[in-house]
């Protein structure tokens, strides 16, 4: 788990849920793992109903869960650009009176690209005119930065997220 700059935010992977205490903490899980246990869905035998109105997110409280896995860029093409903005405000709301930890499955793809998002487009404390600019940047705190899909996603709809 690793803070960027000067904020309450980190970036990490699936073993650092077991380092927080959710009073404490508001999480986005960025990753279809968490999103389908909540449900109780499985990727075989009880798969989810694509028009289940928390197939792709679902928030409550202090957590935001998002159907998204890593690779392809189809559900993040199929969610649009609001689901990126939900995660924005997600974090926009819980910044100021809690610790905000972003994570997937290894913390290399999904969660920072949604961190660098954050800090680019909201906190405006790395570039935000391009998503290459911001990359530059970003892998500078960020180093094990490595997206797939996402990545692709953000980069041709970075005008779109705000």
């Amino acid at each position: 788990m690793i803070k960027l700059l000067n904020t309450n935010l980190y970036i990490g992977a699936m073993a650092d849920l077991d380092k927080i205490n959710y009073q404490d903490w508001a999480v986005v899980h960025a990753t279809q793992t968490v999103h389908y246990k909540l449900f109780g869905w499985d990727r075989r035998a009880n798969k989810p109903d694509k028009n289940h109105p928390n197939y792709i997110s679902y928030e409550k409280d202090n957590r935001l869960s998002l159907n998204w896995v890593d690779g392809e860029a189809f559900l993040y093409k199929w969610s649009g650009p609001e689901t990126f903005v939900k995660v924005l405000n997600f974090i926009d709301k819980w910044i100021p009176t809690k610790t905000v930890l972003i994570h997937c499955e290894q913390g290399q793809s999904r969660s920072p690209t949604l961190g660098l998002l954050y800090l680019a487009k909201r906190a405006k404390l790395i570039p935000h005119q391009s998503f290459d600019l911001a990359r530059a940047e970003f892998v500078k705190m960020y180093p094990y930065y490595s997206p797939s899909g996402i990545g692709d996603y953000v980069k041709d709809k970075w005008v779109d997220i705000q």
